[in-house]
């Protein structure tokens, strides 16, 4: 995963779907300023990447692409009592 996957990973909201303008204004500023090769374009790539990972979601709103962090699954029960007591992993 590149940096700037991470930095999307940790700017981008569970509860509120952001375009790509929200996006690039809500990245890190220190982030941006270390990296200013970032364009629209590296922005649009790697979000298709995160998408095609199934780590965020896209959203056609209103002709609009809008972009979602998926919550992680959760492991069973069964298997997080087996993990913890048991250490099978």
């Amino acid at each position: 995963m590149t940096k700037l996957e991470e930095q999307l990973l940790l700017t981008l909201s569970h509860l509120e779907p952001m375009t790509l303008d929200k996006v690039f204004i809500d990245l890190d500023k220190s982030f941006v300023e270390n990296n200013p090769e970032i364009s629209m374009e590296n922005l649009t790539d790697c979000l298709d990447s995160l998408v095609k990972q199934k780590r965020i979601k896209c959203i056609d709103n209103q002709g609009h692409k809008e972009w979602i962090k998926i919550f992680p699954k959760r492991k069973s029960l069964w298997r997080r009592f087996f993990d913890q007591h048991f250490f099978f992993k």
